[in-house]
Formats: structure tokens, sequence, C-alpha cells
């Protein structure tokens, strides 16, 4: 099995993680094929995970991640921003500026990939505190793109009702860690006073719900977000009856995050490949995930899969015994069955400054700058073709802990 997604879509394939066979069934396949309109989408998932790709090929983009901003509200343990070793709270100590996209630059983006019609995914900081994020989904519509935001719900209140209902808003991504108030203000720690985070994110899923239901409509679906860590772990089926009858998609991560020694492993294998040293990836090095018991952690997800009604849970990487789970935590030179990158073909990450970078997570190599070139002269750049070319050879040492290797 070897984490390689046996119960998702095509999920035989190795190092191909798919979304549940019984979600797509369920929640999208026939939505999609009901509608000419979305069938571009099969293509566009073909080509994600099937097509077959070279460094020096000038391929179409298929997702678009847009960090829009850098500011949040939490302090979350496990955050590379954010958290206990976060590039961005370091950043902050030092007195350096957040930044943030604004909206004529997105549109001037849309506008220039709308051909192509790649999946948007907004994403932060926090997103729901980006100004333009009612705006900016209006002009997706307008281009005919479709996209989804992943968000802390810290103000996401105030939009939720004009955003259901655009063509663009298919996806919801909610952050929920904890099983009550105290132990998701545990998990993701309030910047100031309490957040009541928990509160806000049960609210706002049972208030997306609504007006679904009152307006007839099918999207957007609803997919929070677990990460595993030493917080929740023997409260991962507590967490899922949260979310289970008013969500359709239920993704548990077992983390993102490197050792010590694989951050000074990446430091010597990135410096010999581009002549410099990386710093980023140290926000990755985080002690939430210290301490997990694979087997209790285990008969979690055990109980978890026995429970069939409603949301699909969604295990990234795929593991459902204790000796795959103590080997994520305690092998970081394990791949976990996905040997190869196919990311950085189809991806490209937007940052709060303008800079694009292949890779979402571990962010020291950048092809260029929206606001200084047009997006293609980037995708299609020598830059971004080196990099592609360098993981031709192999995994950097922290990628074998990186959520876009493992499908999402």
């Amino acid at each position: 099995m070897g984490g390689c997604g046996c119960n998702s879509v095509m999920g035989v394939f190795r190092g191909v993680a798919t979304l549940p066979t019984k979600f797509v069934r369920k929640y999208l396949l026939g939505k999609v094929l009901s509608n000419p309109r979305n069938w571009y989408l099969i293509k566009q998932q073909y080509q994600r995970y099937f097509a077959h790709y070279e460094s020096d090929m000038n391929t179409p983009v298929g997702f678009l991640s847009l960090r829009v901003n850098e500011v949040c509200n939490l302090r979350c343990n496990s955050c590379a921003q954010w958290g206990e070793n976060g590039h961005i709270l370091k950043r902050v100590q030092r007195g350096e500026k957040l930044n943030e996209l604004s909206l004529d630059i997105c549109k001037k983006l849309i506008n220039e990939v709308k051909h192509q019609k790649p999946f948007v995914y907004v994403w932060g900081g926090e997103p729901s505190m980006w100004k333009p994020a009612l705006p900016f989904f209006e002009e997706c519509a307008k281009s005919g793109l479709m996209g989804s935001i992943v968000s802390n719900g810290q103000a996401l209140d105030e939009i939720i009702e004009d955003l259901i209902g655009l063509d663009s808003f298919v996806l919801l991504f909610l952050s929920l860690d904890g099983w009550d108030a105290d132990s998701q203000n545990k998990a993701r720690s309030p910047a100031g006073g309490n957040s009541r985070n928990f509160e806000k994110v049960m609210a706002l899923i049972e208030k997306v719900d609504e007006i679904k239901r009152r307006k007839g409509l099918h999207f957007p679906l609803i997919a929070p977000i677990t990460v595993i860590s030493k917080v929740n772990y023997e409260h991962l089926a507590d967490i899922h009856r949260l979310v289970q009858h008013k969500t359709q998609l239920h993704p548990l991560y077992w983390g993102w995050y490197i050792t010590e020694e694989r951050a000074q492993l990446h430091i010597q294998v990135f410096e010999k490949l581009f002549g410099y040293k990386p710093h980023n990836h140290a926000g990755f090095q985080s002690s939430s995930f210290d301490g997990i018991d694979p087997e209790i952690v285990a008969e979690q997800v055990r109980m978890i899969k026995n429970n069939t009604n409603g949301s699909i849970p969604h295990f990234l990487p795929h593991f459902e015994n204790a000796e795959e789970i103590k080997r994520y935590y305690t092998d970081h030179s394990w791949d976990c069955g996905y040997p190869s990158c196919r990311s950085i073909y189809y991806n490209a990450e937007i940052n709060p400054d303008g800079m694009v970078a292949p890779c979402r997570d571990y962010q020291d190599y950048f092809v260029g700058n929206i606001y200084e070139q047009d997006f293609f002269d980037i995708w299609w750049g020598e830059k971004f073709k080196k990099f592609r070319r360098a993981l031709k050879q192999g995994l950097l040492p922290v990628c074998t802990r990186c959520c876009g290797l493992q499908g999402f």
C-alpha cells in the first residue's frame, strides 16, 4: 500500500494521490457531467495526475495557488509561517513589513491565464482578512474560473452570503484541529485573547449548509481540514463526528514538517543545486508532531472509516495501520510512495509580494514576479524549467513531508 492512496480514484498508480472514489462519485461526477461548462475539469484532472511531463515542456497551468496575504489572527503550533519557527514570525521580529496582493494585479493575472482555465486556490496568511476576496471571486466568475478558499473563518462570515452562488466559488476549506473550543485554541492559539475560532468555524459550517439548502445549491462543497498533531491525535474520530453531517469531504493530514537532520541535509543539497543556502524551510521544524502514538492513531483511523455516513474522510497520505504511521514520523527519508513531484508541472505559487515559486511549502527558490513580468514568461521561463530539471534528479530532502507532493 505504501501511502499511495489505494482507496482513491486511480490510486493504484504509484505516486498519484487523488480524491476518494466515494467523494467523486457522490459529490462531483454527476455535477461535472451534467453541465458542459464543467467538462474541461475532466481534461484538467487527467493532465494533473496522468499526463506525461518533461522538464522543458511548455505545459498549461492547471492550478494557480494565491497566497494573498501574510497577516493572520492565529498562531497555530504546526504553522510554518506563524508557528514556533515560522518564517513570517521571524520577519516581523526583524521589523519587516507584511505584504498582500492587490486586486489589480490579480485581475491582470486572471486575464492572462483564463484561456487555460486553471483552478484557483486562495490562501494566506488568513484570506478572509484580505479585503478584495469577494471582488476577486466575482472577477473569477466573469472569466469562467473556479476556485476555493482555505480559511480559519476569521472574517468570512461578512462575505459568505455573497460568495455563495458565484459560479467561481466551489470549495470551502476550513481549518479545524480541535473537538471543542479549548482544544482548538490549544492547537490554533489566538494572536491576542480568545478568538472564539472553534465557534466561528462550526457556525460557518452551519451557515453555509443553511444557505445552500435555502438557495438550492450544490456548491460550495465544505471540507474541514484537520492537521493531526500531539494535541488531537486521540480525538480524530470526535472531530469527524462534529462535521460528518454538514460537510462533504474531511481531509486529515499527518502533518508536513521536517526534522533538524533533514533540514541540514536540505541546506547542503539545495546549495549544491542552486548555489545559495535556503532559509524558509526552517519554519517547518515543529514539535507539534512529537509523541504521537501510532497505535492510538490507527485505532482512530479505523473508527472514522467504520463511520460511513456523510462526509468522506481523506487521509493524506493514505495510511491505515500503525506500522506505516510510525514510519511516517520516524523515517523522513521515506517518500511514502511519492517518489517524484508532479505539482511543479501544473501548479504556480503566487506570493503576497508577487513573487512566483514552483513550490507552495518549501519556498526558497523564486522564478519571477507578476508585478514585473507577464505570467507565462515566468511559467515557461528558464528559471522554472531549471527547478523542474533539478527535481527530475530526485526529491529534495524536505520534499518527503510535503502536502503538495502528496496530492493537495
